[in-house]
């Protein structure tokens, strides 16, 4: 008993310690868990408990696009976090069948999340990685 709160008491200060990269990182990564334990899971009630917690984080990912500054690619972001949605609601209602469809999407978005930070973190900057992928995107035409 004492070690789960203080597992929790830590998992609290790291979540509190964190950066808006880390953070988004942490949610994308337990939102995958979340639903690779659901496939996993037998117990009924423990796997739509995951799912849940899976739907929970998408659905709080895609109410953190900014649509008006994101643009196109926000606007992408909902789409891809809806389908998700949509998938992992199935999911809990009793259909399967959409959650590798939904988990495979979900793994990439987690790539694609992780590779982001890492790229504006080795740039030094949300405005310096932009300014670098602009000048990539100017080179290559």
């Amino acid at each position: 008993m004492a070690a789960s709160l203080q597992l929790k008491a830590y998992t609290r200060a790291t979540v509190k310690q964190a950066s808006p990269e880390d953070t988004l990182l942490m949610l994308i990564r337990e939102a995958v868990r979340s639903a690779d334990s659901a496939v996993l899971e037998q117990d009924s009630a423990k796997r739509k408990k995951a799912l849940n917690k899976s739907l929970r984080i998408v659905t709080e990912l895609s109410s953190s696009l900014n649509l008006d500054y994101g643009g196109e690619m926000a606007f992408n972001m909902l789409r891809l976090y809806n389908f998700i949605s949509r998938r992992l609601a199935d999911g809990i209602s009793g259909d399967d069948s959409g959650i590798p469809d939904a988990l495979r999407i979900l793994r990439h978005v987690k790539e694609t999340w992780e590779t982001a930070v890492q790229m504006v973190r080795e740039a030094g900057g949300v405005e310096a990685a932009i300014a670098a992928a602009n000048e990539e995107s100017d080179e290559s035409k």
